[in-house]
């Protein structure tokens, strides 16, 4: 029984010992399972981009004036807010300047905390800038190598754009920039710099930073600049061949580093690739015309980009002219309405021989019709009559439609006729031979034969427009010159019957109507298609074209018309008295008069 009992006993603890066990293995089960809901649950507050954020801040914490920037990029998103108010504005530039006093350069390098030294230098007053920036160039370049880094580069930018109207800042600014101009001029960040510099400082004072572009011997006398330097002037100033030629490589090295880089829509650039073509030897421009010819679409923003174009153009091989016609596909209407972009392909036009590849790339482009149904309700026009109507555009039609030289080139002004008059000639085998073999004559009548029908049809049914626009009656009478149309007439005589005092006494549409009635003084009796079909039109009512003085001149450009003469004497015979009178009247202008009286006392 004793025993039994013992055995019981010593059963117990082991029992006990089980169920403690199994106990403790249950709380830790729980224990390890609370552990594993924790651990999720920190995993879920904390994502990966909490984490990074966390490290970021850990990482930033080390970085000298850490206390500094935290508190003045608080501040920064509170001074870049739209709503404050002057007042506020100045309180808190007044708390931003007491954290970056002294530390502005360290600042202004780190990468988050640029912006605070930007909103400084933009919100801040004059005296704050001034203090900003006297801080900053202390050490000497230290713009210049601020202009290099990234986030650093537009706090250079702010300065420039902030401080240009302060005479004493532009001149620490460009103290600053002093001898680094070559390197910034083809660096990837730097070159954004050296754009806002020129375009934003005065010319006069950035002349000698200008000048360190044509290499170390010419930058020594940037001090006794008065005016912009350029390569031509450095040229000529230049007292050996030595000299001259260290200039021009200096800058063709620039270029080719540019261009690499693929710097052609900078002014800056642009300017000195003009300035390097306008001295260059044709063998170094066509050499870079290859490279050029791809990016042709880069460079017209600017005339002096449209100059290297057209240079490129002139002195290129026949395959580099056709890389650039593709270059500006989609782009022939638009280039031929820009102010300066123009230039560089009547240029491109006139010095290819591959007519056909004309016809595709640039004309065929032109004479797309817009879509229909949109041409009045989005105001969409015509491509050649908007090009017709554009003092630029119709610059493309007249160099095709004029026959000789003389003619051609007085509807150009000077700029515009030493960019086309020149023929392009390089040196082969010691002879100057012309870069287009083709006869100018005959390209220009190839040309030609691919537009005159719709040139022909959209003077016909715009006559009114284009009488009334000065450069588009300079198009409608070369076209009416070039081939005489009796549909164009009657369209013209249709135009001046339905509304004569809007033609006859516009300042323009009536010297349009007049021009065309010379053109037939100059034909036979059987080809005076306008005069004759103005006559026939207004009739009876031929005598009321000389109720304006404006009207008169036209009434006695017809007398000239051989053809029509007698009929006219005859309509405004009966009105000789009137004219008289008013060709005598005091206080108006009566030369039209005059000339109608002369003719009819002939």
């Amino acid at each position: 029984m004793a025993a039994k009992e013992s055995t019981t006993k010593r059963k117990s603890p082991g029992g006990n010992h089980k169920d403690s066990l199994a106990t403790k293995k249950h709380k830790h089960g729980n224990e390890s399972e609370n552990e594993n809901e924790n651990d999720g649950g920190e995993a879920r507050e904390l994502s990966s981009s909490a984490q990074k954020r966390l490290v970021r801040k850990e990482r930033q914490a080390t970085r000298r004036h850490a206390e500094s920037v935290t508190e003045a990029k608080a501040l920064w998103n509170k001074l870049r807010m739209k709503t404050n108010t002057k007042e506020d504005t100045q309180k808190l530039m007044e708390k931003v300047m007491d954290l970056i006093r002294g530390k502005v350069r360290e600042i202004a390098l780190q990468h988050d905390a640029s912006r605070v030294v930007q909103a400084a230098i933009q919100f801040g007053s004059d005296a704050q800038r001034k203090e900003i920036l006297e801080e900053i160039c202390r050490s000497e370049g230290s713009l210049g190598e601020m202009a290099k880094i990234q986030y650093a580069h537009f706090v250079s930018l702010k300065f420039i754009k902030y401080c240009a109207r302060d005479e004493a800042s532009v001149k620490l600014i460009v103290k600053s920039f002093k001898g680094e101009m070559p390197k910034l001029a083809v660096h990837g960040v730097g070159a954004r710099v050296v754009e806002s510099i020129f375009l934003n400082l005065p010319s006069k004072l950035t002349a000698p930073l200008k000048q360190e572009f044509y290499g170390p011997h010419f930058s020594l006398f940037a001090k006794d600049l008065t005016s912009a330097p350029s390569l031509k002037s450095n040229i000529e100033n230049a007292k050996t061949e030595t000299q001259k030629k260290s200039a021009i490589d200096f800058v063709q090295a620039i270029i080719n580093k540019g261009m690499t880089k693929s710097f052609y829509g900078f002014t800056y650039f642009q300017q000195l690739f003009a300035e390097y073509v306008e001295v260059a030897d044709p063998s170094e421009i066509r050499s870079i015309s290859s490279s050029v010819a791809d990016h042709s679409i880069h460079l017209l923003s600017t005339r002096v980009g449209t100059r290297v174009v057209a240079a490129c153009a002139s002195y290129g091989t026949p395959k580099d002219r056709k890389r650039s016609c593709k270059s500006l596909k989609g782009y022939t209407s638009s280039s031929l309405l820009h102010r300066d972009a123009y230039l560089a392909l009547l240029r491109l036009v006139q010095v290819t021989d591959d007519t056909v590849s004309i016809q595709k790339s640039v004309l065929n482009e032109i004479l797309t019709k817009p879509k229909e149904g949109n041409d009045e309700e989005n105001g969409a026009k015509n491509g050649l009559l908007e090009l017709a109507l554009s003092d630029t555009g119709s610059k493309l039609f007249l160099m095709l439609l004029v026959e000789d030289d003389e003619s051609r080139m007085k509807y150009f002004d000077p700029y515009e006729r030493s960019i086309l008059e020149p023929v392009a000639t390089i040196r082969e085998n010691g002879k100057d031979v012309p870069t287009s073999k083709k006869d100018p004559d005959t390209r220009r009548r190839e040309l030609l034969k691919h537009i005159r029908d719709a040139l022909l049809e959209t003077c016909t049914d715009h006559a009114g427009d284009l009488l009334r626009s000065l450069p588009g009656s300079r198009v409608l009478k070369e076209v009416y010159a070039s081939a005489p149309s009796q549909k164009l007439a009657d369209a013209v005589a249709e135009t001046c019957a339905t509304s004569m005092d809007e033609v006859f006494e516009d300042p323009i549409a009536h010297r349009s109507v007049k021009s065309l009635v010379l053109c037939d003084s100059e034909s036979d009796e059987k080809a005076a298609c306008v005069s004759r079909a103005l006559v026939d039109k207004l009739g009876k009512r031929l005598p009321d074209v000389a109720r304006s003085n404006r009207g008169a001149f036209v009434a006695a450009a017809l007398f000239r018309v051989p053809g029509v003469k007698d009929e006219v004497k005859k309509a405004f015979g009966a009105n000789k008295k009137k004219i008289e009178a008013k060709s005598k009247q005091k206080g108006t202008t009566t030369a039209g008069y005059a000339a109608l009286l002369k003719e009819l006392s002939n």
